[in-house]
């Protein structure tokens, strides 16, 4: 009896042991792998923003004497040239008068110098006299000058650009009575322009003046950005946008004034370790890769450094002579065993 009993376990055993879990083949992830190589890739920051006046340039036209609008040959937003006329500005009745008066007055102050230098010839003036009207007529002549500067002289007179421009506003409509400085047209040089745009207050450190930018109107065709430069960054936060404003120098042509712009902003070169996007899983408020070694899966913890549309820049404690997971790194754990493809 007893030795049928030691025969049936020892029949057993064998299939139990079988069964065991340390007896099961090991778990492993089929994955792809690359070599660790180092380089740079460019880093830029986009930001979006609007073409406008740069510094200095914006000029309002003004009077410098008193007339009435008799016609207005342009429009805000119009493209003008240098010499174009923009308006025509009839001269106001008082300033007539105040030159014909100007006029007469170097007529009288000539008659008058002439009749001195006669009295003088004959001994009947001194020279002192003689001097003041000279004097006289000098003066006569300076006012009367002046008035011919301002347009006096003529009973209507043409306002002309005096550079290629943007009208950006009309202050004054036909008909307008203007007083001697009174704004008319406000002119934007077209070689003055900029992009002011908008950097998230944690990116506005990584730019600098002189930094390069691809500006892209959403008016301008893919593959056709214009070249600038960063201009000046703000040191405050606009309370409007809470964004860092930031000016950015723009070409003459290309662009229409008030167009929405993207800037993509190059702020140099990120070095590391190259790999792709897919390659760096994030863990928590970091990110991970994963490295071979003897057949088993190890976490790095890195850094991204620099992004493009698929690869990325990391750093980190990566053993350079370890092949680096580039799919298949979803599936795995710290140690599990893997089994890689080419």
């Amino acid at each position: 009896m007893i030795a049928r009993l030691l025969m049936v376990l020892s029949l057993l055993c064998p299939a139990a042991r079988a069964a065991t879990p340390s007896d099961a083949p090991a778990p492993s992830v089929l994955v792809t792998t690359i070599a660790v190589k180092s380089g740079a890739i460019p880093r830029s920051v986009t930001v979006y923003g609007t073409i406008g006046a740069g510094p200095g340039a914006t000029d309002t036209l003004t009077l410098a004497y008193a007339g009435i609008v008799t016609r207005v040959d342009v429009v805000p937003g119009q493209a003008v040239h240098q010499g174009e006329a923009l308006a025509v500005i009839g001269t106001a009745p008082a300033a007539q008068a105040a030159y014909a008066q100007a006029e007469a007055a170097v007529r009288a102050a000539a008659q008058t110098l002439a009749h001195t230098r006669a009295l003088v010839a004959a001994h009947l003036a001194t020279n002192i006299q003689l001097a003041q009207a000279q004097q006289a007529e000098t003066n006569a002549i300076t006012a009367r000058n002046a008035l011919r500067l301002d347009g006096a002289s003529h009973p209507t007179a043409t306002l002309t650009a005096p550079y290629d421009g943007v009208i950006a506003a009309v202050a004054a409509a036909p008909g307008a009575a203007l007083q001697p400085g009174a704004p008319l047209i406000t002119l934007l040089r077209a070689h003055a322009l900029v992009a002011t745009v908008g950097l998230d207050p944690s990116q506005a450190h990584q730019v600098h003046p002189g930094d390069h930018v691809a500006i892209t109107p959403f008016a301008t065709p893919a593959g056709r950005a214009l070249r600038g430069r960063v201009m000046a960054i703000g040191a405050m936060v606009n309370p409007a946008s809470g964004l860092v404003d930031a000016t950015i120098s723009m070409p003459a042509t290309g662009y229409l004034v008030g167009e929405s712009v993207t800037a993509e902003i190059d702020i140099g070169t990120a070095r590391g370790v190259i790999v792709p996007r897919d390659a760096a899983l994030p863990d928590g408020k970091r990110f991970q890769i994963w490295q071979i070694a003897a057949g088993h899966a190890h976490p790095v913890t890195v850094q991204i450094i620099a992004r493009t549309g698929s690869s990325a820049v990391v750093t980190g404690k990566i053993d350079p002579a370890l092949p680096i997971v580039v799919s298949g790194n979803y599936q795995l754990k710290p140690g599990i065993a893997v089994r890689v493809t080419h």
